[in-house]
């Protein structure tokens, strides 16, 4: 039975209740985070409660514990369901709502679930993915909502494309995928979308690394022209760290294959997290 915290109690994922009244299913009211836990420790787990708390804050959701009891909700989950490495994904909803539009200030339902970690297919990475382009933007593209309703209605799409992820362009102007954010390398000079697009941990992590071994991330936006004329493409996630892009849509980028600088940030990201929280 898979474990789960839902508003100041553990107890087992079938055990939550939410109401119909819920404004989170009503009105897609809610917000939500998906975090790595890594041989029993979350993985930055200040980071993604800032985001979190953020996202709410931003909807005028109240977000009930801080950072600290983020952490050991997490830590206990993980231990509590035998997964030394695993995803735990939080979720915070409006709460129920008589009109089924108006909140209720101090009603809001929080949970917190946990899952065997999964990463993408091993040739994923040996060898890269597509992507499929969608004429979408998000609104409030820096609050992690729980509505993906765009995403998953595109999907069957994205399946008949073979592509892996679904790369958002609004007049040409490319800001994120679906469920990742996006990096490019033009001329040996790496570059990330930034205004447009939800801030990553994964994203800021790698920035960070980069950084670290001597190069630079230039953060702004990319048309679609241009992204398709990188040398390299890659974008960045919790649940799949670092994945190379080798087209999108009918388009080749760069050589087809996975680039260089691709690769040795792969190797960088994968020595951090297998060093994570270090001594």
């Amino acid at each position: 039975m898979s474990k789960a915290y839902y508003n100041g109690n553990f107890c087992d994922e079938s055990a939550i209740r939410i109401s119909p009244r819920d404004l989170g299913l009503l009105r897609g009211y809610a917000v939500f985070d998906v975090m790595p836990v890594l041989r029993r420790h979350p993985f930055h787990a200040d980071r993604h409660h800032a985001r979190l708390d953020f996202s709410a804050r931003t909807l005028g959701l109240s977000l009930a514990i801080d950072g600290a009891e983020f952490a050991e909700i997490a830590s206990e989950l993980s231990r509590r369901s035998g997964w030394e490495n695993a995803m735990v994904r939080s979720v915070l909803s409006g709460g129920p709502s008589e009109d089924g539009f108006r909140p209720v200030p101090g009603q809001e339902n929080f949970f917190m679930l946990i899952e065997p970690a999964h990463m993408a297919d091993p040739s994923h990475y040996r060898d890269g993915v597509s992507l499929v382009t969608l004429a979408y933007e998000r609104s409030l593209p820096q609050v992690k909502f729980a509505n993906h309703a765009v995403a998953i209605q595109g999907l069957e799409r994205r399946d008949e494309a073979g592509a892996y992820e679904t790369l958002y362009v609004s007049q040409g102007i490319v800001s994120e995928c679906s469920q990742s954010n996006l990096f490019w390398v033009q001329n040996g000079k790496l570059f990330t979308t930034w205004d447009n697009t939800l801030r990553g941990i994964t994203q800021g992590l790698i920035m960070e690394l980069a950084e670290i071994h001597g190069r630079k991330v230039a953060k702004g936006s990319v048309s679609l022209d241009d992204l398709l004329r990188a040398d390299e493409v890659f974008i960045t996630g919790s649940s799949k760290a670092i994945v190379p892009v080798v087209r999108i849509d009918d388009h080749s980028i760069g050589t087809g294959k996975v680039g260089p600088l691709t690769r040795e940030l792969m190797t960088i990201y994968q020595e951090y997290c297998d060093q994570y929280p270090g001594t």
